[in-house]
């Protein structure tokens, strides 16, 4: 035991023993989350499966018109339900230790920081929080080069006749499949939506593809309205899909009811194989607006870039001025730093696409469609594919802008509360697949997998959650508990508060040219302006405060609160 004056620790068994139980215990936890996983997935297209077969059993019912289908495996006319519904709970592993925790770990690291760092060191604090906080503003700055430089090709862009520029050297014409899910809007808001894809100057390459919900109200009607309408528009089909509610392993939302439309709209229209590569899909909602270019500026980039059909999703940027002049501050300074964020960051630094997508026919096949069991169709679909394809997906740019509704609602607190519920739902979203990812990413090359994973990470649980709430805390921390702070330490903090207000300015200067390209006339004065810019750290502070509570939420309440919750649509 002993020699000379030395002592030799032999470790206690009791301890190895714990130790090795943990490391197991871990791995048991992760093989079952992807065992699970692997099996709602395997269910969900068993069952989307059977519903195909089911329909093509059936007689294929007409309205009126040879090119107006009805695919439904129920009953004619439904929509989706995406409401706070009772549905089965569906187990992906286990439900409190999820690597979305991985979100929570960075926000209780880098928040609290400049609490507790001056009681270690004061030196160390004045130098070290005014660093971290330059991190964050060098993000803000790169995201505003990147968002000024795209919103300069969407300007320049704006008179291109795209037709011409792929007209000779298409050899075998691109057709196109347009989604667009629906659940309660308005039959009014929907038909706008459409009439901007009727409008498309290559509007015979398209199929219509209307999706509704079994639980959607008077949905016949709607249906009815919208056939009367859109039959001789020059659509080369129109295809009505009917959701039913309460399948297996899904929960309601965009995803599980764009998964059932396309599914039965690919089965409706007897694609063979070798054509997949020639059709593009793209998914929308209710509120889109497209410009009249979309879909020749959408066919001109795929040829352009040599049919990368397993490659690359399409996205073109948002733009949230749907009545957005109508909308309070917080609404608006929304909806102008989601088209800023999209231009500067989510497109160049390929993360993910947003609402509002498209990619070819065969890679939808190949990553067996949309994920039914989640609610962010958008990011689901990329880290899917990714998985398949075995390679990190690009993300291209189309080169023409797309409105998109933006939150709303009759009153200012209405409308509060609605743009708090969708910032909430769109956190758990977010985290939620991040969970999923990790589970997928087994399967991906490391460094793929690495760099998506990483950039989502800073992207989602750094930039937007984290950077907000470290801000207010290294403030406080800064003038209440860091002493004797050198002056050139505050001018330093004074230039980075001016250089991050700078950077907000350039959402607002792409924000009075680049919606005028989609026609939209605003009514808003210079001292409107300027008072929405001023409280836009304050708007982002508050989007920060959602995310900790919705990252919380999912803590202590697991996969169930992963609910996809519709927006509110009337006012628009």
């Amino acid at each position: 035991m002993t020699e000379g004056n030395e002592t030799k620790k032999i470790p206690s068994p009791s301890i190895e023993h714990a130790h090795q139980h943990t490391k197991n215990r871990f791995r048991q936890l992760t093989s079952h989350a992807e065992a699970e996983t692997d099996n709602l997935e395997k269910e969900a297209q068993h069952v989307s499966e059977i519903l195909k077969r089911s329909k093509q059993k059936e007689d294929q019912a007409d309205i009126n018109n040879s090119d107006i289908v009805v695919a439904s495996s129920i009953s004619p006319h439904t929509l989706v339900e995406t409401g706070l519904t009772s549905h089965r709970g569906m187990k992906s592993g286990s439900q409190r230790f999820r690597w979305n925790l991985l979100f929570n770990l960075l926000l209780w690291l880098i928040v609290p920081l400049p609490f507790w760092i001056p009681f270690v060191s004061n030196r160390l604090a004045y130098y070290l929080l005014p660093s971290i906080q330059g991190v964050f503003v060098l993000m803000w700055t790169i995201i505003a080069i990147l968002a000024l430089k795209n919103a300069l090709i969407l300007y320049l862009n704006r008179s291109r006749n795209f037709t011409q520029d792929y007209a000779g050297f298409e050899k075998t014409p691109i057709r196109h499949i347009v989604a667009i899910s629906c659940y309660k809007e308005p039959v009014e808001l929907i038909a706008k939506s459409i009439q901007t894809l009727a409008d498309q100057t290559e509007v015979h390459r398209i199929t219509m593809v209307i999706s509704f919900e079994k639980r959607t109200p008077d949905k016949e009607k709607k249906c009815q309205l919208l056939e009367a309408q859109f039959q001789n528009c020059g659509f080369q089909r129109i295809i009505f899909t009917i959701h039913p509610f309460d399948l297996p392993n899904e929960i309601p939302g965009k995803c599980s009811n764009a998964n059932y439309g396309l599914r039965m709209a690919v089965g409706q229209m007897s694609i063979a194989d070798h054509e997949t590569d020639n059709i593009l899909v793209t998914t929308c909602d209710a509120d889109s607006k497209f410009p009249p270019q979309y879909i020749a500026a959408l066919t001109c980039k795929y040829l352009q870039e040599n049919r990368p059909s397993l490659t690359t999703i399409y996205q073109s940027p948002l733009f949230y001025n749907w009545k957005l002049d109508s909308l309070s501050f917080v609404t608006r300074v929304t909806g102008l730093l989601r088209s800023f964020l999209m231009l500067g960051a989510l497109i160049p630094f390929n993360i993910n696409t947003m609402s509002i997508f498209s990619f070819s026919l065969s890679l939808a096949k190949q990553g067996n469609f949309i994920h039914p069991g989640y609610q962010m169709d958008d990011i689901i679909c990329l880290i899917r594919w990714m998985g398949v394809t075995q390679q990190r997906l690009r993300i291209s740019m189309i080169s023409v802008p797309v409105l998109s509704g933006p939150t709303s609602g009759e009153t200012i607190e209405t409308e509060i509360i609605e743009w708090a519920r969708q910032a909430r739902r769109w956190t758990i979203g977010a985290a939620e697949v991040f969970h999923y990812f990790i589970i997928k990413s087994k399967r991906m090359p490391v460094a793929s997998a690495c760099s998506w994973g990483v950039a989502f990470a800073i992207y989602y649980g750094i930039l937007l959650c984290t950077g907000g709430l470290y801000g207010l805390t290294s403030m406080l921390s800064m003038f209440l508990l860091v002493k004797n702070v050198p002056l050139v330490i505050s001018y330093i903090m004074y230039g980075l508060l001016a250089v991050q207000m700078l950077t907000f300015a350039m959402a607002f200067i792409i924000d009075a040219f680049i919606p005028k390209l989609l026609n939209v006339n605003e009514c808003i004065s210079i001292l409107r302006n300027l008072f929405h810019f001023i409280t836009t750290p304050f708007v982002l502070l508050a989007y920060s405060f959602v995310e900790f509570y919705a990252l919380h939420e999912i803590i202590i309440f697991g996969k169930k609160v992963c609910k996809h919750g519709a927006s509110a649509k009337v006012v628009l």
